[in-house]
């Protein structure tokens, strides 16, 4: 039995760019994954689409596709442990890797790996098929910028701002208490100036 054409198979053109190729492969493999497709050949479009969109998606092998059809794809591609032996996209880890940059390694490999850090970060809640297939969406991130009136100073421009008198502009102020057990030295938030370190007469009126 010949194979159908891989840009027939992902519904696009010979002329399809990469973007257009992999959406149209999330949608198909979204559609025919035997996990959640109650289709009954599911399993066997979804080896078909993962099969096109592996030799679509890889610009080498594209090109040898584009010039000789199957004939130039399916030994390298496909011999050893290629679809056709069980291998290719047999569960979500495998959309996984490839939307997220697993690589083909081991569930172990990747949790074992170390993660990069971020400056920022936000809790956002999405659903199983947005994980699994990618999604888009727009959020908004308070952050704390210097007030341009004051220039972070808390005082109005042209107001005097005095070092605390209470706690000589350390913001912390110690008590010293004698007990059976010996001097016990305990430092607390400055009441004060409330931790500041200074004393600030006329408050910026837009921050």
């Amino acid at each position: 039995m010949s194979k159908k054409d891989y840009y027939e198979v992902l519904g696009v053109s010979k002329e399809a760019s990469d973007k257009e190729i992999k959406r149209a492969y999330r949608k198909l493999a979204k559609k025919y994954h035997p996990d959640v497709s109650d289709d009954p050949n599911a399993e066997e479009k979804f080896k078909e689409v993962s099969e096109a969109y592996k030799v679509l998606s890889d610009e080498n092998l594209r090109a040898r596709y584009d010039q000789y059809g199957h004939a130039g794809v399916d030994q390298e591609s496909f011999g050893q442990g290629g679809f056709g032996q069980g291998g290719g996209f047999g569960g979500f880890d495998d959309i996984f890797d490839m939307f997220f940059g697993g690589g083909g390694r081991s569930r172990q490999q990747r949790r074992n790996a170390p993660r990069k850090g971020s400056d920022l970060r936000y809790n956002l809640t999405i659903d199983f098929e947005e994980a699994a297939f990618g999604t888009e969406k727009e959020i908004k991130i308070p952050r704390t910028e210097e007030c341009d009136k004051c220039n972070g100073s808390g005082a109005e421009p042209g107001s005097d701002i005095k070092t605390c008198p209470e706690c000589n502009g350390q913001g912390q102020v110690r008590s010293t208490q004698n007990t059976p057990f010996g001097q016990f030295t305990q430092a607390k938030v400055c009441p004060n100036c409330g931790g500041e370190g200074k004393i600030i007469s006329e408050p910026c009126t837009k921050c």
